[in-house]
C-alpha cells in the first residue's frame, strides 16, 4: 500500500492520491485524495482501466511508479 496515484476528474483535471486498501483479488483499490476523500475504484473488464465504483464512465484512476 501506499503506492503513488492520479485521479484523472471529467473535464480534464487531476487531483495526486495514494493507495491505502487493495482487495485480495487486485480488482478493487480504496484511494485517499490529496483532500482527504477516500474513494473506490474497480478495474474495468472491458476497458482494462480503473474506474469509480459503480460508475463505467467519470474518474479514472492512474497508478504511478516511484
Amino acid at each position: 500500500m501506499g503506492a503513488r496515484a492520479r485521479i484523472a476528474h471529467f473535464g480534464g483535471s487531476f487531483e495526486d492520491a495514494r493507495v491505502i486498501a487493495l482487495s485480495e483479488d487486485g480488482r478493487i483499490l480504496e484511494v485517499l485524495g490529496e483532500h482527504g476523500r477516500r474513494l473506490r475504484f474497480e478495474l474495468n473488464r472491458a476497458s482494462a482501466r480503473f474506474t469509480a465504483a459503480g460508475s463505467a464512465a467519470g474518474e479514472r484512476l492512474e497508478l504511478l511508479g516511484d
